[in-house]
């Protein structure tokens, strides 16, 4: 079975918007879904797959 979730980080001067979350994914990173918009903005160079850091953990929780 794959995984269903991707850690993604912003490539170095790229903002890459969070369409469910209403935000722009952290310099930190952030854990989302492998969706096709996901797997796109990897494949286009906006983001790279990552594992996340504690600094990532911590600022992934969700706070809605």
């Amino acid at each position: 079975m794959k995984k269903r979730t991707v850690f993604v980080t912003p490539v170095e001067g790229r903002i890459v918007p969070d369409p469910e979350r209403g935000d722009d994914v952290p310099a930190v990173g952030r854990e989302v879904p492998r969706s096709a918009y996901w797997l796109r903005a990897i494949n286009a160079g906006d983001l790279k797959e990552g594992k996340p850091t504690t600094a990532a953990a911590m600022h992934t929780g969700d706070t809605q």
